[in-house]
């Protein structure tokens, strides 16, 4: 008979997870409100995750495919509304992509 042991996550990778995704959600509220800024709750987030972290890569595969949509819209106003976020997430993507692969390699 085999009985397989269930083993829980590593306590200090739960906790890392936990902090990851609130901080998530901060930097995602932070990107629709304009009271907070978003990008250090996705710095964080993402420094916490890893940029490996399959959640964290399938919401930027679905935010990029919603820009995407919002670009070809039929509607002229969101298309217009697109391609600003369009121009504000590669703004934002060049700015932080050094500083996370610097910070990786400091902090992990």
């Amino acid at each position: 008979m085999n009985h397989q042991r269930h083993t829980s996550p590593h306590p200090a990778r739960l906790v890392r997870r936990t902090l990851g995704f609130l901080f998530l959600g901060i930097g995602i509220l932070g990107s629709l409100l304009p009271i907070i800024p978003g990008w250090p709750g996705l710095f964080v987030a993402i420094l916490l995750l890893g940029r490996r972290d399959p959640t964290l890569r399938r919401l930027h595969l679905v935010g990029r495919r919603s820009l995407r949509t919002l670009r070809t819209s039929r509607v002229p106003h969101m298309r217009r509304v697109g391609r600003w976020l369009s121009d504000q997430y590669v703004g934002m993507r060049r700015i932080m992509r050094p500083k996370l692969i610097w910070a990786e390699k400091f902090f992990v």
